[in-house]
């Protein structure tokens, strides 16, 4: 099993196994060992069903909807999430590179060895979300996303600008922000026991002024 280390954590990745070429998911029953290119699988409806040791490439999952579902074991490459809406879902030892989740609506979800790679969560609502294992977010934009009654303590969040995004009602105790933009961040105070870096020390100071209306004078 092939792990990837990203700053103090170790994620453990999708297996390499033989895959199926396919462009249309099944009606019926879970999605397993596929792998699809370039396909519209757009408002794909996976209520109570997985999809797993699947490979996604530029695959567009626009408004799909999840539901008491399960994504495992799978890759994700240059795909396209916008406005789907995940609930009670558990995503396990999957990673997700280059894709875009803007205005993607999660709740209550479980992740476990999760990386999300240079993907793009703009406008996203992600409430509920649960770090049972490794979880990492590389390089991704979380512009005016809101993150908001969740469990996210050691989750690593590496170089991702944040601007205008919104923490609320989240634990955040020992996940790693080093090298994220916060400092348009709502809901600064949420940060405690995370762990930044000394050039994020102007940017908190930034977000705490804002959100305490402090006002500074000579």
């Amino acid at each position: 099993m092939d792990v990837r280390q990203i700053r103090d954590i170790k994620v453990l990745l999708p297996s390499d196994d033989e895959l199926f070429p396919a462009d249309t998911p099944p009606a019926r029953g879970d999605i397993t060992g596929l792998a699809v290119t370039g396909a519209d699988w757009s408002r794909l409806q996976l209520n109570g069903r997985a999809l797993s040791g699947c490979r996604l490439t530029r695959v567009s999952l626009g408004e799909a909807a999840l539901e008491q579902a399960r994504l495992s074991n799978t890759t994700f490459n240059d795909c396209n999430f916008a406005s789907a809406r995940l609930t009670d879902t558990k995503i396990d030892r999957c990673v997700f590179t280059g894709c875009r989740l803007l205005g993607v609506n999660a709740r209550q979800l479980t992740l476990t060895d999760v990386i999300f790679e240079r993907c793009r969560f703009d406008y996203a609502t992600l409430t509920g979300l649960t770090a049972t294992g490794s979880v990492a977010f590389v390089d991704c934009m979380l512009r005016e996303a809101t993150i908001a009654e969740s469990k996210l303590e050691s989750v690593v969040f590496a170089d991702c600008p944040m601007p205008s995004a919104t923490l609320a009602r989240t634990q955040l105790r020992g996940a790693d922000l080093r090298g994220s933009q916060i400092s348009t961040l709502a809901g600064a105070t949420q940060l405690a026991g995370a762990v930044l870096d000394h050039g994020q020390v102007t940017q908190l100071t930034d977000a705490l002024l804002t959100e305490l209306q402090i006002s500074i004078r000579d």
